[in-house]
């Protein structure tokens, strides 16, 4: 799957083709707002293990077709909910909004390519070995 670019990459100037906005991921794992105060929102995560503190979210208004609404950060996790500080808003968060978290990338080595890549090396390098003797 491609990679848009960061945020932060783009020059934002009325000529920047809308194919280069960066925009929320449509396999973005969707929760339901338990409670909303001034700057924070909480919800529940129930089997979602791999949601942690420091993972960007978003809050979309299904009415407005997933309007985006506010932009978060995780902030703690405990048990089967987690707890996200507001970031930046266009308006205000409501409890009958959605929250979507993009789920982070495996790291390298917890990749399955990576493994597959090992054990077919390490079979090749003796099978070699074994040939050249």
């Amino acid at each position: 799957m491609p990679r848009l670019p960061r945020p932060w990459a783009i020059p934002r100037t009325a000529s920047t083709p809308a194919s280069l906005v960066p925009r929320i991921p449509r396999d973005a794992a969707r929760f339901e707002i338990d409670s909303v105060t001034d700057s924070t929102a909480t919800f529940r995560v129930r089997e979602a293990r791999w949601v942690r503190p420091g993972l960007s979210s978003y809050v979309v208004d299904p009415a407005q077709r997933d309007g985006l609404v506010a932009r978060l950060r995780i902030i703690t996790r405990d048990g089967e909910s987690a707890t996200a500080l507001v970031t930046g808003q266009v308006s205000r968060v409501k409890s009958d909004h959605f929250l979507l978290v993009v789920r982070p990338e495996p790291r390298w080595w917890q990749s399955r390519l990576f493994w597959a890549g090992s054990v077919l090396g390490v079979t090749f390098g003796a099978g070699g070995v074994a040939v050249s003797r």
